[in-house]
């Protein structure tokens, strides 16, 4: 908020150059959207309890979002070939800062054992991006009306692949992820499926969409009905009309409830759903290891933290 405010005021102070002023915003917002996951992260680690011990992370976010922060600059660069790595590295840095108790967490997974199991799902992905890119060239080429027509068909065809490679993709991820999980001698092994994954993505996406449908007929239904029951009715004033100050309340309540709707359809089957399968599919070898952990850390206020606590500044990097 203090940095909205900031900017608020300096449009104002220099109008004309607004638009170059919100380029650092994006800078700053971005640098702190990986600070906070990192903090997102020790506070659920903090309130997580298990066998009476909880979980808990040192560090501070700020080593971290330096390190997301050139490992995205180098994904980019290669064209995400450098993902893997990028992945690896960061789990590695927050598993070792995650303690269960008095144990060390680690993360066994390398960039090089991700990028094996998953190299060909970037390379379909790249080969099909280029593949668009000159089918769109050639279309541009086209006369002016057919050209177009054809080139509105590519949008589609991207989001085509997006749903056969990204479930694909994180389902692979997922696996990976859980294998490399470790504290001290204990040791992760996943049988998650790709078509688990397949399964559960296109359940929201079906579901969704016949949430929508529903939701339209619904909607365009009551807007029919309240049409049709005010249609006249007006007030004294000037061309005010109640009708059409409660039609705008109507349609910000429908447009929250759509929203609900979705949200709640997204943490049933991408939520709970993918991680219902994901525990069913875990198994876990050495948890006896564990037994002499004793208990470290303290949780996280469930009522905040000053501003020089939630940005670390209490923190020893």
């Amino acid at each position: 908020m203090p940095l909205y405010v900031a900017y608020a005021i300096l449009g104002v102070i220099l109008e004309e150059q607004y638009a170059f002023a919100s380029v650092p915003l994006v800078v700053i917002m971005y640098v702190l959207a990986h600070f906070g996951s990192y903090r997102a992260r020790k506070y659920r680690a903090s309130r997580t309890v298990f066998r009476g011990i909880r979980f808990w992370m040192k560090g501070s976010g700020w080593p971290y979002a330096f390190r997301a922060v050139l490992w995205d600059l180098s994904t980019v660069l290669t064209l995400g070939l450098a993902l893997p790595w990028a992945m690896a590295s960061l789990e590695r840095y927050r598993m070792r800062n995650t303690y269960f108790g008095s144990v060390q967490g680690d993360f066994g997974g390398t960039g090089w054992s991700l990028f094996k199991r998953g190299w060909w799902v970037w390379a379909l992905g790249l080969i099909g991006l280029v593949c668009f890119a000159l089918l769109a060239f050639v279309l541009s080429k086209l006369s002016v009306g057919r050209g177009e027509r054809a080139l509105q068909v590519i949008p589609f065809l991207l989001i085509l692949i997006g749903l056969v490679l990204v479930p694909l993709a994180m389902a692979i991820f997922t696996r990976w992820h859980i294998d490399g999980l470790r504290f001290g001698d204990v040791t992760v092994a996943s049988g998650f499926r790709a078509g688990t994954f397949y399964g559960l993505f296109f359940k929201l996406i079906f579901s969704s969409l016949g949430f929508l449908v529903a939701f339209g007929l619904v909607a365009g239904l009551l807007g029919f009905l309240f049409a049709t029951a005010f249609n006249g009715v007006m007030t004294a004033a000037e061309g005010f009309s109640w009708a059409s100050v409660s039609a705008g309340v109507l349609v910000a309540i429908g447009y929250l409830i759509a929203l609900l709707g979705l949200g709640v359809l997204q943490r049933y089957f991408l939520g709970r759903g993918l991680w219902a399968a994901i525990v069913t599919s875990t198994a876990i070898t050495n948890l006896q290891s564990i037994d002499a952990a004793v208990a470290a850390g303290e949780p996280a206020g469930v009522l905040g933290e000053g501003l020089a606590d939630a940005l670390d500044f209490n923190v020893g990097i």
